[in-house]
C-alpha cells in the first residue's frame, strides 16, 4: 500500500498541479492566439462597415449572454476543474477582435437555453440549426463548425444499421431540429420518437431498453459516450444531417448578427486552429486521462519513435517522417490527443538496443515474454496472426511444431527466433537482414519457410510478383502488432492504450499502403530488360519503330502494375473474393455490370467462432474457404464479396426463364451439406450458413436498400436455425 503523505504536502501538490494546468491551458490558448496573429489574411482588426463600428462603440460596455448546450462535448466541458472548449475559445477571440463582451450563460440543458433565448432572457444562441419556423424570429450566422449527427445503439441490440431503425423507438433531445430533418433525409424510415431533456437521460433510457437507438449531434462527444458506456456503439453517422454551430440572435439584433457573421467569414484559419485544440483537450477528458498522464502531456508531450528499415507496409522512414500503417496510426494518436513524435530510423536490432537504453520510447513490435521486461504494451493496432509462408511445392504446416528440424528464415532481432527456440526441439534458424532477403532465401532453397504478418507478406508477394510463394500454415501465438513503449514512459503507454481502440485498422491500413513506395514487380523487371534489348536492336533498324515499341511496352507494364496493385487492395487473400474495400469504392458500378434482374444475397457463416475456439484458426480458415469455394462453383457468373470475418455478399444474375433464387439457395445449402472437412479429433464439419436475399430489378433500386432487406431475411433465417437447433436438442 502507498504510504500516506502529510496533509500539507498534499495541499502543496494539489496547488502545484492546479498552477501547472492553468499555465498549460493558457499556453494552448495563446498558441491559438499567436497563430492567428501570424496569418496575413486575418489581421488584428476586422473589416467592418461604419454602422457596425458605430454599434460596437455604442454597446462597448454591454455584456451579451450566450446560451448553449452544456452537454455539447467539445464546445464546452470541464477538465481538472477548468471550464473550456471550442465555444470559450471562440467567444474570447471574438471579444479580442471586435470588443464584444460575450459571456456563456448558465443553463440546465439545450431546451432550457433555447427557451430562455426565445423569451429574450439570453442574447445569443450557439448551435441552433436554421429552420423555416425558427427563421421567423431569429437571424442565423454561418456555422462556426458542422457536426454530423450520429446514431447510438447497444452493440447487441436490434439496431445495427440505418435500415434497422424502421419501426423502432428512437430517442431525441427536446427541440433538436434533427426530428424535422430525419424524415426528408431518410423517407423510408418510420419511427416512434421519445424526447429527453439532455443526453444523459437519453443514454440511460437506451441502456434500460426503453428506446432502441438515440440520435444526437456528434463532433467528438460520441467518444465520451462510448467510453462511459462500452456496451454502446455508433452504428451510423448521418452525414446528410449536420448540427450547424451557428450564432443566432433575435430579429431586433440584426447589426449584432452582421458583426458576428463578419468575424466568422474573415477568421477560418483561426477557427480551425481553435477547433483542433479544443478537440484534443476534449479527448483528454473523454478518455479519462489520469492526473499523471495529463501532467506528462503538459510537461513534455513528446516521445521518440524508432522506425525499423525495410518493413513495408507497416514501417517506412522518409526524410524524418514515419509513414506506413504504423506511421499513420501514430499520426492519428497524435492528432487525437495532442502528442508530438520525433522519429529516428535504423535497422530493427539497433532500434531495439536504443529502446532498451531509453533513448527511443516507442517501437512497432510483437509482444513477447522477454520484451515485457523492458516494454509496456498498449492495445494492439492489428490483431492479425502471423502465417507460415513457403513454396507452392512445400508441405502444408498444420501447426508450429511441424517446423521442427526445418530451416526457417528469421529477420535478425525479430521475435520469431525466440518463438521458435521456445517451441521446437531442433530449431534451424536462418538469420536475414530484412524481409527481402528472407523471401529470396525461401525462393532459392536456402530456407524452407518464413513466418510473417499476413498484411506484410501480401504486400511483398503481390508487389514483387512472387507467385511461387503461398501461405502454408498458421501460428497460434499472440503475433499481433503492438507499439512497445519503454517502461520509463508509463504515462505515454497509458495514453496510447486509451486512444488506440478508437482507431480503425482498416482505415490505417488503407492510408498506410498509400503512403509507402510501391515495389518493383520482378516479372515486370525482366520484361523491361527484354524490352530494352529489343528497343536497342530496333533502333538500329529504324528509330520510329523503336519509339513506338517502347511506348507500347511501357503502357502494358503500367497496366499490369495497376492491375496487381488493385488485386492487393481489393481482393480477400483467404477466399479470393472481393473485399470490403472494393465494396466501398466500386460495388454500385460492379452490381450494374452483373446485369438485371439480379439477386442480392447476404450470408452469415455459422459456428465460425466455435470452430476457431475448439479447433484453432486453421480450421476456421478452412471452413471459410469451403464456403467460398462452394459459392464460386454454384454461381460462377456471380460477383462475391467477403464483407467481414464470417459475412459474405453475392450479386447473382437472374436470366429470364432461369431457376428462381429460392430454389438456387436451397440447392446451394444442399451442396454445402455434402461438403466435409476432417478435423483433428476425427469428426467432420460442413460450411453451414444463414442466407437472405432481395431481388433488384433495375438500377433505380439502391444496392444498400436491397442489402438491408436481404440482411433482415438472413437474420430471420439465423433465428429459425437457432430455434430448430434448440428444438432438436
Amino acid at each position: 500500500m502507498e504510504p500516506r503523505r502529510p496533509v500539507l504536502y498534499k495541499v502543496a501538490e494539489q496547488k502545484s498541479r492546479s498552477i501547472r494546468w492553468t499555465f498549460g491551458w493558457l499556453f494552448l490558448f495563446f498558441s491559438v492566439f499567436f497563430h492567428s496573429l501570424g496569418q496575413a489574411a486575418q489581421s488584428e482588426s476586422l473589416e467592418l462597415k461604419p454602422e457596425q463600428r458605430a454599434w460596437l462603440t455604442q454597446h462597448k460596455e454591454q455584456s451579451f449572454s450566450v446560451g448553449f448546450d452544456p452537454f455539447g462535448g467539445v464546445d464546452s466541458f470541464e477538465l481538472r476543474g477548468q471550464r473550456m472548449g471550442f465555444l470559450h475559445l471562440l467567444l474570447a477571440d471574438i471579444q479580442k477582435r471586435t470588443g464584444l463582451k460575450l459571456t456563456p450563460a448558465e443553463s440546465t440543458g439545450w431546451d432550457d437555453a433555447y427557451s430562455r433565448f426565445v423569451a429574450g432572457k439570453i442574447d445569443v444562441l450557439y448551435g441552433a440549426n436554421a429552420t423555416p419556423e425558427r427563421e421567423k424570429i431569429m437571424r442565423f450566422t454561418a456555422p462556426a463548425q458542422r457536426y454530423p449527427y450520429v446514431v447510438l445503439a447497444p452493440k447487441d441490440g436490434t439496431v445495427q444499421a440505418l435500415a434497422d431503425m424502421d419501426g423502432k423507438r428512437l430517442g431525441f433531445i427536446d427541440n433538436d431540429f434533427v426530428l424535422e430533418a430525419l424524415p426528408p433525409a431518410y423517407p423510408n424510415i418510420r419511427f416512434n420518437p421519445s424526447f429527453f431533456a439532455d443526453q444523459n437521460l437519453a443514454l440511460a433510457a437506451l441502456k434500460q431498453n426503453r428506446i432502441d437507438a438515440f440520435v444526437t449531434s456528434g463532433g467528438g462527444v460520441e467518444v465520451e459516450y462510448l467510453v462511459n458506456n462500452p456496451e454502446l456503439g455508433v452504428i451510423a453517422k448521418l452525414r446528410a444531417i449536420t448540427s450547424d454551430m451557428t450564432l443566432a440572435v433575435l430579429h431586433k439584433d440584426a447589426v449584432l448578427a452582421s458583426i458576428l457573421e463578419s468575424y466568422l467569414r474573415q477568421s477560418p484559419v483561426t477557427i480551425d486552429a481553435m477547433a483542433r485544440t479544443a478537440l484534443q483537450l476534449y479527448h483528454r477528458k473523454a478518455l479519462r486521462l489520469t492526473d499523471a498522464e495529463l501532467d506528462w502531456l503538459e510537461k513534455s508531450g513528446e516521445a521518440v519513435v524508432g522506425v525499423a528499415e525495410d518493413y513495408l507496409p507497416f514501417d517506412y522512414y522518409n526524410k524524418g517522417s514515419y509513414q506506413g500503417i504504423a506511421g499513420e496510426s501514430l499520426k492519428a494518436i497524435a492528432d487525437t490527443i495532442g502528442l508530438r513524435f520525433k522519429v529516428v530510423s535504423a535497422p530493427f536490432a539497433q532500434v531495439m538496443d536504443q529502446a532498451r537504453a531509453g533513448t527511443v520510447h516507442v517501437v512497432d513490435m510483437a509482444k513477447t515474454e522477454e520484451r515485457l521486461r523492458d516494454f509496456l504494451f498498449p492495445h494492439p493496432i492489428s490483431t492479425e496472426r502471423d502465417i507460415v509462408i513457403g513454396l507452392k511445392s512445400s508441405q502444408p504446416v498444420p501447426d508450429i511444431y511441424a517446423l521442427d528440424g526445418l530451416r526457417v528464415a528469421v529477420i535478425d532481432g525479430f521475435w520469431h527466433e525466440e518463438y521458435l527456440r521456445k517451441n521446437l526441439r531442433h530449431p534451424r534458424i536462418v538469420k536475414t537482414q530484412d524481409i527481402m532477403e528472407s523471401l529470396r532465401k525461401v525462393r532459392e532453397g536456402e530456407a524452407d519457410y518464413l513466418i510473417e504478418n499476413p498484411t506484410v507478406i501480401e504486400f511483398y508477394i503481390n508487389g514483387l510478383g512472387y507467385q511461387d510463394l503461398v501461405k502454408r500454415g498458421n501460428t497460434s501465438s499472440d503475433s499481433f502488432v503492438y507499439f512497445g513503449v519503454s517502461r520509463s514512459q508509463p504515462e505515454l503507454a497509458g495514453i496510447m492504450d486509451k486512444v488506440i481502440p478508437l482507431l480503425s485498422f482498416e482505415e490505417m491500413k488503407y492510408r498506410g499502403i498509400q503512403s509507402v513506395p510501391t515495389l518493383t514487380n520482378q516479372s515486370t523487371l525482366r520484361l523491361r530488360w527484354v524490352s530494352g534489348l529489343l528497343s536497342v536492336a530496333l533502333v538500329v533498324i529504324v528509330v520510329a519503330t523503336a519509339v513506338t515499341a517502347r511506348k507500347l511496352t511501357n503502357e502494358r507494364l503500367a497496366t499490369q502494375f495497376l492491375r496487381e496493385r488493385e488485386q492487393l487492395l481489393y481482393t480477400d487473400a483467404l477466399t479470393g473474393l472481393l473485399n470490403r474495400n472494393h465494396y466501398s469504392h466500386h460495388a454500385e458500378a460492379l452490381s450494374k455490370g452483373v446485369g438485371f434482374p439480379q439477386a442480392v444475397v447476404v450470408a452469415d457463416l455459422n459456428n465460425l467462432k466455435r470452430t476457431n475456439d475448439t479447433y484453432g484458426h486453421s480450421a476456421g480458415d478452412r471452413l471459410i474457404g469451403l464456403w467460398a469455394e462452394a459459392a464460386s462453383a454454384h454461381w460462377p457468373q456471380a460477383k462475391g464479396y467477403r464483407m467481414g470475418g464470417d459475412e459474405f455478399l453475392l450479386l447473382i444474375p437472374l436470366p429470364e426463364g432461369g431457376i428462381a433464387i429460392e430454389l438456387q439457395l436451397e440447392a446451394f445449402q444442399q451442396r454445402c451439406a455434402s461438403l466435409t472437412y476432417a478435423l483433428p479429433d476425427g469428426s467432420a464439419m460442413q460450411p453451414h450458413s444463414a442466407l437472405g436475399f432481395a431481388l433488384r430489378s433495375d438500377p433505380a433500386i439502391s444496392l444498400e436498400q436491397c442489402m438491408a432487406q436481404a440482411d433482415a431475411r438472413m437474420y430471420a433465417m439465423k433465428a429459425m436455425q437457432k430455434k430448430r437447433s434448440t428444438d432438436m436438442a
